[in-house]
């Protein structure tokens, strides 16, 4: 395990999703990194909709952080309190570095997301939940968004004809600011398929069964009607956690949780500190824009640490604002700002919703064929 050097300035990077794995990377040849990382594995959480319905893929999602450093080093630990120049572990050990990159992304309901700090027992959940899925005679997932869209072709693909519900108490499928065209689009591939999709309608509270498994329940929804199903998941609802910073960064939180940035992704007020991903309150919270932030956070802290004066820092800016949503393997559509028609099911399976860019996330953690993940 590499040694601190004297001559090499310290960054500590907290979190090791998508961004603080690209983080900890780039700067590993110039500074002395050190990754915390409470989970024993990388978690390719693209891919986790697919793990809940193929548990002999699911070994996909989960790859080794060994070849992520060269000289740097992993540490399997929480990040308990965080501030400029302290960082307090869980054991009670305290790195004090001279940068620190905050990149502990978000938490989501599972099957989205998995808190599992252990890969045996989340590959044990997916097992699990998608037995119970096999069994469901009639699904219900809450949530309309690009999550639920994506459970729900995943589960048609794997099981054609089994009885879906998709519920949002929204006016349409999917949030944010999209064209109208991908929304049609989507609701035409989604009912097209047999599912009842139901908008403007959500329940007027979870059912009492967990989520995730078979028992028969019936639910009261918002406009009165009732449904009985046996199997429901939640596809909405993500949360940032950040309550372990400390000092004079709880000063940069925001109520939702994320830090305030600016577009050189530093914490406001902290000429040290940078914040990545999903905790930063710049971008939308995508793993393609959280490894452009983190690739923009190295730089500037190269920058610094190489000492260059002529030039500027580099600045976030997303490049090619677009969405690809998979339905299954074969099946999706999408849209790129610079395109006029919307990705075809040909095009979407290419793009993301074959490979679920496995292949792409096992290069950028350095890990090759065969050595790529757990216990496969």
């Amino acid at each position: 395990m590499p040694q601190e050097s004297e001559n090499r300035p310290s960054v500590v990077v907290i979190g090791g999703g998508y961004a603080g794995t690209r983080a900890a990377r780039e700067l590993d040849d110039i500074a002395d990194v050190i990754l915390v990382e409470p989970r024993d594995s990388f978690r390719h959480n693209i891919g986790a909709l697919r793990a809940t319905v193929q548990p002999d893929w699911a070994h996909n999602i989960f790859m080794s952080y060994e070849r992520l450093l060269t000289r740097g080093k992993v540490v399997h630990e929480r990040a308990v309190r965080v501030e400029p120049g302290h960082v307090e572990l869980a054991s009670g050990q305290v790195l004090r570095p001279d940068f620190l990159v905050l990149a502990t992304g978000s938490r989501y309901p599972f099957p989205a997301k998995d808190g599992e700090e252990s890969s045996e027992r989340s590959k044990d959940n997916y097992a699990r939940t998608a037995k119970e899925l096999e069994r469901a005679n009639h699904a219900v997932i809450l949530g309309a968004g690009a999550v639920g869209i994506e459970m729900v072709g995943e589960i048609l693909a794997q099981w054609p004809g089994k009885r879906v519900t998709l519920l949002d108490p929204s006016s349409d499928v999917l949030g944010g600011t999209y064209p109208e065209k991908l929304r049609t689009a989507l609701r035409k591939m989604i009912t097209e398929a047999g599912v009842d999709l139901r908008l403007d309608e959500g329940l007027t509270e979870l059912p009492e069964a967990p989520a995730g498994v078979v028992a028969p329940f019936t639910a009261q929804t918002t406009t009165g009607r009732t449904i009985e199903a046996d199997l429901w998941l939640r596809c909405f609802g993500g949360s940032v956690p950040s309550d372990y910073l400390a000092g004079s960064l709880t000063g940069a939180r925001n109520t939702s949780g994320t830090v305030r940035v600016g577009d050189d992704m530093r914490v406001e007020r902290h000429e040290t500190v940078y914040a990545v991903g999903d905790i930063a309150d710049l971008g939308l919270p995508t793993a393609f824009l959280a490894d452009i932030q983190a690739e923009v956070a190295a730089k500037n802290i190269r920058r610094h640490i190489v000492g260059e004066e002529e030039g500027e820092d580099a600045v976030f800016a997303d490049p090619f604002p677009h969405l690809v949503v998979p339905f299954g393997p074969g099946k999706g559509t999408g849209w790129l700002v610079h395109q006029e028609d919307l990705l075809d099911d040909a095009s979407v399976a290419q793009l993301k919703g074959d490979h679920l860019l496995v292949d792409m996330y096992t290069d950028k953690l350095g890990l090759t064929e065969g050595a790529w993940t757990l216990g496969h």
